[in-house]
């Protein structure tokens, strides 16, 4: 009976060093570069074993001399023709943590799409091997945006097949549920084709219309409005210069830098026209926020009317989903205001306080806090140069 348990203790011992050193051994073989190598390492290594253990067994069966000088001479050259053997392994080891933090360790890398090939054709004018090479990506990565959108600008913009890239981005709206930034990059890419190569401003905005209705408030939804308020004017979008750009409409002037003197601040008939126009658009776009911010500036360039201006500006910075540059740039200008005309330093700090409140982590908050310490100083100057006769510069 206790031969038997000796007998199930040693199996089970065996049993579980065996387990343990086939899983080692097997995910040696799953990270190794040569497979067939390291196998060749284990067995000569398990020879070696074997052989040092037979050679160690019958010198202490021969005891005296053999076993006292013999022994530990044999065991050190078997241990040195192992560590010949493990030794570029245990280097790699012992290198391991230095070498992850350049690169990135055995962590799998994701497998992507490559594009050079096609790029590099259509460049030297070979569109149809590059939309071939682009096809061939396409077939391991059929979901990814890159690919169809190159597809279809090499389509439209160098074939002049308009029908067809529309038909490949179409096709990849309507087959892949895309997140907001893809949705939306797709979709102002079609409505900026449709006016430069269909002339149809109109679908043009229902494009962009698209990305309000499948992308509800986000950011995205935000610039669609922002771009909405800017389309409809269609002559001034068939023969604008710059095809991408959708900043004003016709009937409106430009937007004037907050920081210059505007032209018609001395004619009170342009500056009333040029506030009815704002006003009037912003009743049909109230989301316009370059619009609205064009008129809180005519209210406090022009008109004098501070408070309004700054009104202006903070239903600006109420909007949801604007960008922290923008809203940095709307406290900034309230600043301005006060700091220019009122005097009010400490109305100020509390404007720009507030968007440090809100916005803790932003990058531009420490541009904030340094502008609070020279409020005071900021203000001085300002209130100088607009008590100097004939001095109307205006510095931010």
């Amino acid at each position: 009976m206790e031969l038997l348990i000796r007998w199930i203790i040693s199996l089970v011992t065996w049993s579980f060093f065996g387990w343990l050193a086939w899983k080692a051994l097997s995910r040696s073989l799953e990270r190794s570069e040569d497979p067939v190598k390291l196998c060749v390492k284990w067995v000569g290594t398990l020879a070696l074993v074997v052989t040092w253990a037979w050679i160690l067994k019958s010198l202490i069966r021969a005891g005296g001399y053999a076993l006292g000088f013999l022994g530990p001479l044999i065991t050190a050259a078997i241990g040195i023709i192992i560590g010949i053997i493990w030794a570029p392994s245990w280097g790699a080891i012992l290198a391991r943590p230095l070498t992850h933090m350049f690169d990135g360790g055995d962590e799998p890398v994701d497998p992507e799409p490559f594009y050079a090939v096609a790029m590099a054709k259509r460049k030297r004018g070979q569109y149809d091997l590059a939309m071939m090479e682009i096809r061939k990506q396409l077939r391991t990565f059929p979901t990814d945006m890159q690919g169809h959108v190159m597809l279809a600008e090499i389509l439209v913009e160098d074939l002049s097949n308009a029908e067809g890239a529309f038909e490949v981005l179409d096709q990849y709206l309507q087959n892949q549920e895309l997140g907001a930034v893809q949705g939306a990059f797709v979709m102002n890419r079609l409505a900026e084709w449709e006016i430069r190569y269909r002339r149809n401003p109109e679908k043009a905005r229902d494009w962009v219309r698209r990305i309000q209705e499948h992308y509800p408030d986000t950011e995205q939804a935000e610039r669609a409005t922002q771009k909405l308020a800017h389309m409809t004017d269609d002559a001034y979008l068939m023969y604008r210069k710059d095809p991408k750009n959708y900043l004003v409409q016709r009937h409106l002037s430009a937007p004037k830098h907050p920081n210059s003197p505007m032209e018609s601040a001395g004619d009170d008939q342009a500056t009333d026209r040029r506030r009815q126009a704002l006003m009037e658009h912003l009743q049909e776009h109230p989301g316009d926020t370059s619009a609205r911010e064009e008129l809180a500036w005519l209210y406090a360039d022009a008109l004098g009317a501070w408070e309004k201006a700054i009104e202006e500006l903070r239903v600006c910075s109420a909007m949801e989903h604007q960008p922290a540059a923008r809203l940095a740039k709307w406290h900034h200008q309230m600043a301005d205001i006060h700091c220019r005309y009122t005097g009010d330093v400490r109305e100020a700090k509390n404007i720009l306080e507030s968007y440090i409140q809100a916005y803790p982590d932003c990058v531009h908050t420490p541009t904030i806090s340094m502008r609070i310490k020279r409020l005071k100083l900021e203000s001085r100057a300002a209130l100088n140069r607009l008590s100097q006769p004939g001095d109307d510069d205006r510095t931010g």
